[in-house]
């Protein structure tokens, strides 16, 4: 199921890159495209029509997302309905692509029928929404877990080559520098998850790259029971939008040159993880 999710994913990015031959390439031939556009519950069959009625919801919406991306994508997950069905969870900002500001937003989602690395089937059910805000989020337990924890975190490189670091304001790692992130949540995605924490933690939307590494962090207290127990993903991310502020879960935020880590008190891990990070960079075309 893997190879689907990932074809679903490079999807919607290609739909929040505006590139109308790419998106038009997932689809099989004999596609079934059904209520996917705004205001159209047309069915459209074959690559040749869709890609045309991409074309005009192309020039006719452009994104109102940061970035000018039009998704957000919450959710990508498989179906146990049968192999080759994929679910997403999305919200979406519209707006004109000429004439009037006002953005239109729309919470959905969508099944993906994959067949032989194309999309044969894609439908979608949305509703109108006033915003993208959501609902509060419930806290996640922590401190003395059952089980290990997820979390994400990100080596946001900018165009001059600095780094953003977040001073924690919460344990563990209280007053320390260190690489924004934070919890994965239940049902998203990694690079959903890490864009939303980097978003939260420094108001910075960031196109998420590839992995940098993937490693264990466990905290025992004087007695030795587990405290915490996190397993952690961090990418490499640059950013394509926003500006850089502190969230609520940290006390501040800083760009920083590689070379003034070690002054910021920074772990050895977090240098050794930027230090690899600058390396996959050097050799990933975003």
């Amino acid at each position: 199921m893997a190879d689907q999710l990932d074809l679903v994913r490079r999807f919607y990015a290609a739909i929040n890159r505006g590139d109308l031959a790419a998106i038009a390439a997932f689809y099989d031939p004999a596609c079934v495209v059904e209520h996917v556009f705004l205001d159209d519950d047309a069915v459209y069959e074959g690559r040749e029509a869709v890609a045309e009625r991409w074309a005009r919801e192309l020039g006719r919406w452009s994104g109102a997302l940061p970035g000018g991306r039009r998704l957000d994508v919450r959710r990508i997950a498989g179906l146990e309905t049968g192999w080759g069905w994929v679910q997403t969870e999305w919200l979406g900002a519209i707006r004109r692509a000429a004439g009037a500001a006002e953005s239109r937003y729309q919470a959905g989602h969508s099944h993906f029928w994959i067949e032989d690395g194309l999309i044969r089937r894609h439908r979608s059910v949305s509703r109108e929404v006033q915003s993208m805000a959501e609902p509060p989020r419930a806290p996640s337990a922590r401190h003395y877990p059952d089980r290990p924890a997820v979390g994400v975190g990100a080596v946001v490189v900018g165009d001059d080559g600095r780094i953003v670091l977040v001073k924690r304001r919460h344990e563990p790692l209280a007053g320390q520098w260190s690489l924004p992130g934070g919890m994965l949540e239940l049902g998203e995605t990694l690079e959903a998850g890490t864009a939303r924490e980097i978003l939260e933690e420094t108001g910075l939307v960031v196109e998420v790259g590839p992995v940098v590494e993937v490693f264990d962090r466990i905290l025992v207290d004087d007695e030795g029971r587990v405290r915490y127990h996190f397993v952690l993903v961090d990418y490499l991310c640059r950013p394509i939008a926003g500006t850089l502020v502190a969230g609520t879960d940290v006390g501040e935020v800083a760009w920083a040159a590689p070379a003034e880590l070690p002054s910021r008190r920074t772990t050895e891990k977090v240098r050794a993880v930027v230090a690899r990070a600058l390396d996959i960079g050097r050799g990933h075309t975003w």
